[in-house]
């Protein structure tokens, strides 16, 4: 599913290199469930964007389900992620002029097949937020926030789901809860998860912890 290799990524400045991530190979089967940890400044988010093509590698290979991201425009990247990834902000980016209902819409806009009648209502109902439809983002606690970026996440049904800190912003209920949601739901739909964090408690419930450092 994932093949990073012969990966640079830097950020130069005046003062060095700027070097963020560079190493070999690193693989993920499909339906994998992976956490990153590291210090922070290591790289996960820097990680999680080029998996994402949001941001693109010095040189190297990003291949998603055999696509090379490296090698496509940034309005192909777009159209890629659209159709086939699933992000998971650190701090939701939900949209305040929008409902929860439009917010988790939103996350099909741009994939092709869609829009599909009454999938965000599914989600959000599974995410047991089906009576707050048309409550504003600033009605929400910030769990249910959490919730609804998962469920927008899910709308474009994504083979690969991407998580920055997930449960970062949570209390330790409601962290439980997102996560366990985030789990079950990519192991019964064989989705990819790649989970960025600094809790070793959230690392501990994935099949497998990588430390970005140890790629370098």
């Amino acid at each position: 599913m994932i093949h990073l290799q012969n990966i640079h990524k830097s950020y130069p400045s005046d003062a060095d290199s700027g070097l963020v991530l560079g190493f070999e190979d690193w693989r993920v089967a499909r339906g994998g469930q992976v956490a990153l940890i590291g210090e922070s400044g290591s790289g996960k988010t820097t990680l999680l964007n080029l998996l994402s093509g949001l941001v693109q590698p010095d040189s190297g290979i990003v291949s998603i389900d055999g696509t090379d991201l490296a090698q496509l425009s940034e309005a192909q990247r777009d159209r890629f992620r659209a159709d086939h990834i699933g992000y998971v902000f650190q701090s939701f980016h939900l949209l305040d002029g929008y409902s929860v209902k439009e917010n988790v819409e939103l996350g099909a806009v741009f994939a092709k097949g869609h829009p599909q009648p009454g999938r965000a209502v599914e989600l959000l109902e599974a995410v047991g937020l089906g009576h707050r439809l048309q409550h504003m983002p600033r009605q929400l606690s910030v769990g249910q926030q959490a919730r609804v970026a998962f469920a927008r996440a899910l709308m474009n049904r994504p083979k690969l789901l991407l998580a920055d800190e997930p449960t970062g912003a949570l209390d330790y209920e409601n962290g439980k809860q997102v996560l366990a949601m985030l789990l079950q739901t990519a192991r019964e739909s064989n989705i990819t998860v790649v989970c960025a964090t600094h809790d070793m408690e959230v690392a501990a419930a994935f099949e497998s912890t990588v430390r970005v450092e140890d790629l370098q």
